[in-house]
C-alpha cells in the first residue's frame, strides 16, 4: 500500500531513461499509458476537492516525468486570498486520494507496464 506522500516503483527511473532511445511514436505510447495509471488518483482527488472548490478540482492534471508520474494542480497557485490553499488541497484531496487508491495505482502501473511490453513486442 502507498505510504503518505509517495508510492515507490523499483526501476521506474531506470526504465525511463532507457526510452529516451525509443521512436517518438514509442515514447508518447509509454507516456499515455502511465497517464492513464495514474487517472485513478486524479479522479478520486477531483471528487475529494469539489466539496471545498471545484474550479481548483478541475485542475487537476496527471504528469508523467523522468522521476515518476504525478498529480499536479494546473491553475495559479496563490491568489493571495488564502496562501495555505497549496497545503489544504494536499491535505484534504491529494494525499487521501493516493493513499485511498495506492493498492489501485500500483496495479494500474503494473498492468501499463504489461501493455508497453506488449507495444514493443508487438513492433518489427
Amino acid at each position: 500500500m502507498a505510504t503518505a506522500e509517495t508510492l515507490r516503483v523499483k526501476g521506474y527511473r531506470e526504465f525511463m531513461r532507457a526510452t529516451v532511445r525509443a521512436d517518438r511514436e514509442s515514447k508518447a505510447y509509454i507516456r499515455q499509458a502511465f497517464k492513464d495509471a495514474g487517472e485513478s488518483v486524479r479522479a478520486d482527488a477531483a471528487r475529494r476537492m469539489t466539496e471545498y472548490d471545484s474550479r481548483s478540482a478541475a485542475g487537476y492534471r496527471v504528469a508523467v516525468r523522468q522521476r515518476g508520474v504525478a498529480v499536479n494542480q494546473s491553475l495559479r497557485k496563490t491568489t493571495g486570498d488564502r496562501p495555505d490553499y497549496g497545503a489544504l488541497q494536499m491535505r484534504k484531496a491529494l494525499l487521501p486520494a493516493l493513499q485511498a487508491n495506492g493498492d489501485e495505482l500500483n496495479r494500474d502501473l503494473e498492468l501499463a507496464l504489461a501493455r508497453v511490453e506488449r507495444h514493443f513486442e508487438a513492433r518489427p
